[in-house]
């Protein structure tokens, strides 16, 4: 198997009652899908793990010029894998960006809930 470059796209910003858990639990999806990408021998770019730790979220110029940073990453790509069970506003820039490049798209469980309904469903037991 070819190793690739695997361009992580996964939601980042909070949209539910508690931003602070949310944005944890994305956070973590997302290192989970750079963890599985790198375990199966692939490079990783996952710029939502990168740009909110100097650039502000919340500041919409600085958003946008992470967005921007990240799309031109994008180009670096050999295949893009969407994680998550919601597609927001970032991640469907990403991937029409992908689709528009010819760049592969692949959608890619998480393989913690993946782990979880196959314990719950040998054993009964629930994390």
């Amino acid at each position: 198997m070819k190793k690739k470059v695997v361009y992580i796209c996964s939601p980042f910003r909070p949209t539910g009652v508690n931003p602070a858990m949310e944005q944890y639990q994305n956070v973590e999806l997302a290192k989970r899908a750079c963890k599985r990408a790198v375990k199966q021998g692939h490079a990783v770019l996952c710029p939502h793990l990168v740009y909110p730790q100097f650039l502000a979220d919340g500041n919409p110029q600085e958003r946008e010029q992470g967005i921007m940073a990240g799309l031109r990453e994008l180009e670096l790509a050999d295949e893009v894998w969407v994680v998550g069970s919601r597609i927001s506003e970032g991640m469907s820039r990403e991937i029409s960006r992908a689709g528009a490049m010819g760049i592969p798209i692949k959608c890619v469980g998480d393989p913690r809930v993946a782990e979880d309904r196959l314990l719950e469903a040998v054993l009964g037991v629930r994390r």
